[in-house]
């Protein structure tokens, strides 16, 4: 039996999913979409899926004899900094969901296996844990705005990538004395005229 329902939040949780009715049905299958705002921000320092923006969910269950097996895809846009360059980027989301909720009765508990397995409360599943481990996986450790993205100057913080010949006369300190002699011994142009 397949069903498929535009899922409605029975609490505050957009990523609580009520079963009541097919739990302890082995065999038996619903699919939920769902577009949602995120409650708060799910993602690392440098990017995120901000609180607020716009995110879908589309998830598959199906009864299996320990608890509920789900599959799914989560759909959002992150945003962040370019590690390099600090410029502001976005990201399309798309990743992939998958794991077992255990029921409570199921001899052994998320704890004692496996990633990818969750405890189940036997009445509805809390799919935040499964989309926040998927989508903090697959974001990138550094953003980049582009791949060869030259990153800010060192010496003054110019954005590289938006003054191609950007650079500086760097003096070692110890020479800045016979600077000063040469500017005493050698006669500028304007002497010269």
């Amino acid at each position: 039996m397949e069903e498929r329902v535009a899922h409605t939040p029975f609490n505050a949780s957009p990523f609580r999913i009520s079963l009541r009715d097919i739990v302890r049905r082995p065999g038996t299958h619903r699919e939920y979409d769902h577009d949602f705002a995120i409650p708060e921000r799910l993602g690392t320092e440098l990017i995120g899926v901000p609180q607020g923006s716009n995110a879908s969910l589309h998830v598959q269950c199906e009864v299996v004899t320990d608890g509920i097996w789900v599959n799914g895809t989560f759909t959002a846009v992150a945003e962040g900094e370019c590690g390099r360059c600090l410029e502001d980027i976005s990201l399309d989301v798309e990743v992939p969901l998958q794991g077992l909720f255990l029921y409570p009765d199921a001899g052994y508990s998320a704890g004692d296996v496996q990633e990818d397995v969750y405890d189940f409360d036997g009445d509805s599943l809390d799919l935040e844990g499964v989309v926040t481990d998927a989508v903090v996986t697959t974001l990138p450790f550094t953003p980049l705005c582009d791949p060869d993205c030259p990153g800010l100057c060192d010496q003054c913080g110019v954005r590289l990538a938006d003054n191609a010949g950007h650079a500086h006369e760097i003096l070692d300190p110890r020479w800045s004395l016979l600077a000063s002699v040469k500017d005493d011994l050698v006669p500028s142009d304007k002497e010269e005229s």
